[in-house]
């Protein structure tokens, strides 16, 4: 009976249109990683896609390795060359783009040294690097913590009011625990697989359309008579539906990041995963490899989806309403945005919401925080097990309400 539901509801006009757009989605996916790598070449010419991956590759393995003292200096040195080129000090843009491509090798290095020397945590400007003259390691690791102390503890921040006292000592416990030296290596196609992955997180609410109809489709049709006509065929006819939301949520999902995944380091190379992402992220608290980042991503986006789904089901069968069903997603989408700011602790509570958990790498990057009887929690590690929990409810509470409706 599961494959029948299966059938039914992929074989339907409105199923067939649901995997187009699904389709498109992961496709749009897979266009937007793989032409987010650009290189600039001497002419000043662009180009995008895998042969810039390949150019960026061999132009980033001579600058391959710790980011200690070293080479520190080295890219500080070459930095300091290109600047003083005529193309460097030209007003002609495609001079300027010419400049900046010799730089592209070591881009990523500049921007770190670029946001560990700008003047307070946070304003960031793009030319520091190019106005310091010299640098040291224990300075460039030392200032992370330097100017998160002072944003802090500012009072004319909004950080002093935002945080308590326990939560700034976790943030900056997290930056302590930050060991250097980095390691420095080519990894575009892990930063653009992570950067890119949070579009998937708009999954359900095109599956919202094919859930709803597995529980409201037997009426519109006026079948609902003859397909639960039984007690034992109403029991399986149910079971079956849930069945069939959940492997369509599962499969679908783990589908897309395969060929996502695939594409995306197939074209962009998968060397890098292991590079620390405050190579890319150097504010980011978390002590973590951007592949990790990487893989909480799509597991807490994988939970987040399901939730959602059989919240989709629980109301469709709940209330036999598809419409009422199909627009659960979009308001927990998009209704927090017209919220926040609102309230302190109304601004907490959205912080716990569903949608939190389908952009991990969101969360990751964040300083935001819950602190739940004196205790500090990241959003995300209060969120998955909630959320598992709920989600474990709702699968029989599915079948209840279903039966339940029929009954009556």
């Amino acid at each position: 009976m599961v494959r029948y539901e299966l059938k039914k509801a992929l074989d339907s006009r409105g199923g067939k249109v649901a995997l187009a757009l699904y389709l498109a989605l992961v496709i749009l996916m897979c266009w937007l990683s793989v032409g987010s790598v650009t290189w600039v070449d001497d002419q000043g010419g662009h180009i995008k896609g895998p042969a810039a991956a390949q150019k960026l590759r061999q132009a980033q393995s001579q600058w391959e390795g710790f980011v200690d003292q070293e080479l520190l200096n080295r890219v500080l040195q070459e930095n300091q060359r290109i600047e003083s080129t005529p193309q460097a000090q030209s007003q002609d843009v495609t001079q300027r783009d010419i400049a900046f491509g010799w730089k592209q090798g070591f881009a990523p290095i500049r921007e770190m040294i670029s946001d560990s020397y700008r003047d307070s945590f946070r304003d960031y400007d793009y030319y520091t690097a190019d106005r310091l003259t010299e640098i040291d390691e224990q300075t460039f690791y030392g200032n992370r913590i330097r100017l998160l102390e002072q944003w802090l503890y500012d009072e004319t921040d909004s950080a002093f009011t935002r945080f308590s006292e326990e939560e700034k000592q976790y943030i900056l416990e997290q930056y302590r625990q930050f060991q250097s030296p980095v390691y420095f290596e080519y990894h575009e196609g892990w930063y653009w697989l992570l950067h890119n992955t949070s579009w998937l997180s708009y999954e359900i609410l095109i599956l919202s359309f094919l859930l709803a109809g597995l529980f409201t489709n037997e009426r519109k049709w006026k079948a609902e008579a003859v397909y639960l006509s039984t007690p034992l065929g109403r029991k399986m006819a149910t079971a079956a539906k849930v069945k069939a939301g959940i492997a369509l949520i599962t499969l679908l999902y783990w589908a897309a990041i395969l060929v996502y995944s695939l594409v995306t380091l197939g074209c962009l190379g998968a060397q890098g995963g292991g590079c620390m992402i405050q190579v890319r992220s150097w504010q980011c608290m978390y002590n973590l490899s951007i592949a990790h980042v990487w893989v909480i991503q799509v597991v807490c986006g994988y939970l987040g989806q399901l939730f959602l789904g059989l919240l989709v089901m629980y109301t469709a069968a709940r209330f036999d309403s598809a419409p009422l069903a199909v627009s659960v997603p979009f308001l927990l989408y998009f209704l927090p945005g017209f919220l926040e700011g609102q309230a302190d602790w109304l601004d907490r509570l959205l912080k716990l919401g569903p949608t939190t958990l389908t952009d991990g790498y969101s969360q990751i990057r964040s300083f935001d925080l819950v602190t739940v009887f004196g205790k500090v929690f990241p959003p995300l590690q209060l969120c998955v097990p909630v959320y598992l929990a709920l989600s474990l409810v709702l699968i029989p509470a599915i079948g209840a309400g279903f039966r339940r409706k029929q009954i009556a």
